[in-house]
């Protein structure tokens, strides 16, 4: 089986390049964007399995990406990460665009690993 892609979404690099760094030991291909414009750009040039995407970022909002990269696909993963306690009425509208899971930071990364291969399994990838 092919190791499967994720894209890391974040304008936080030090985050994005340890996630990416634990991703591929734990035998994920990783591409990281630090920007909403660079991260779809790289999702329509990767087609990646699973997209963790910050919900700040300085260009855009999480919540508009997610509906960007809805558009291209519904197959892929989308995982959002937020580092501020998200209102009910915020992550309703994050789910009804697309969104899987959320995750607040700081989590730990042992169990964003389950979480995202229990995700590829129920999406049958």
């Amino acid at each position: 089986m092919p190791a499967k892609k994720i894209l890391v979404i974040d304008d936080d690099a030090h985050l994005r390049e340890s996630l990416s760094e634990v991703l591929d030991l734990e035998g994920f291909i990783c591409f990281e964007a630090g920007n909403a414009k660079s991260g779809i750009d790289s999702a329509k040039k990767n087609n990646p399995d699973v997209v963790i995407l910050d919900i700040q970022l300085p260009d855009s909002s999480g919540f508009q990406i997610c509906q960007e990269l809805r558009k291209m696909s519904r197959e892929f993963v989308l995982i959002m990460m937020t580092g501020r306690f998200l209102s009910a009425e915020e992550k309703t509208q994050g789910f009804s665009l697309g969104a899987d899971e959320y995750l607040t930071k700081p989590f730990d990364i042992a169990e964003l690993c389950v979480r995202i291969r229990q995700l590829l399994t129920r999406k049958g990838k």
